[in-house]
């Protein structure tokens, strides 16, 4: 199982219109077959940042070996590339699970 952190610093006003590339994205992501959840969340104390967490099943290497190349990804980046004013990206491990 494989987690992502995934910090996005917004051009300034631009989060109306992110947001809806970036539910169509996770819409999209749902149908794989290796998908388990993704959650958008608001930063209270910054406008215009936004955190995904993405569950996945798998590893590492199999998620860099299969993700980066779909298709609906580039179509995404490009729609979205002048939103984004920066980008963190961490791969998290789990440690402990609950269900």
């Amino acid at each position: 199982m494989l987690s992502l952190y995934v910090r996005f610093k917004l051009v300034p006003s631009t989060k109306a219109l992110f947001v809806p590339h970036l539910a169509e994205l996770m819409k999209t992501m749902a149908d794989e077959p290796t998908f388990v959840s993704a959650v958008l969340s608001e930063d209270a104390d910054a406008a215009d940042e936004l955190v995904l967490f993405e569950v996945w099943n798998g590893s590492l290497d199999q998620w860099l070996r299969e993700q980066p190349k779909k298709q609906y990804r580039a179509v995404y980046d490009d729609a979205t590339k002048d939103f984004v004013a920066d980008k963190e990206v961490r791969f998290l491990s789990p440690v402990v699970l609950q269900n």
